[in-house]
């Protein structure tokens, strides 16, 4: 009698193990597809800001290239020379504000990456 309860027993006690390993092999199958969603998005991500900075700086090279330009043009001051220098001076304030906005992605990502908090909750929550 002993024996068959302990028969029984054993083999309860095996199927809830391999019931067990199942669902753990499912948890598992199902983490990966995420962690690996979420390296192609980074990765992505990171070939967005690097492109960003490739057109940035090629914008800088050009807005130099007016700028040089504009001083071969007449000395005195004509409508087109004064067309000119507002134009580059409009390419300026748009080159910066790409600047500024490609540094604040760049701060971004490297804290989302770093495990630090996100950008929300450190403006939300005084540092002490």
């Amino acid at each position: 009698m002993k024996r068959f309860a302990f028969s029984c027993l054993m083999g309860i006690l095996s199927v809830a193990i391999l019931f067990a390993q199942e669902a753990g092999n499912k948890v598992q199958s199902q983490k990966s597809p995420q962690s690996e969603e979420k390296a192609k998005v980074a990765a992505t991500d990171s070939e967005d800001l690097q492109r960003m900075n490739e057109d940035l700086q090629r914008m800088k090279v050009l807005l130099n290239q007016m700028r040089t330009n504009l001083s071969f043009v007449q000395t005195s001051q004509t409508p087109l020379k004064h067309q000119f220098e507002l134009e580059a001076d409009a390419w300026q304030i748009i080159v910066e504000q790409m600047d500024r906005r490609l540094q604040k992605m760049e701060k971004e990502s490297r804290a989302g990456t770093e495990g630090s908090k996100s950008p929300v909750q450190t403006k939300l929550l005084p540092q002490r």
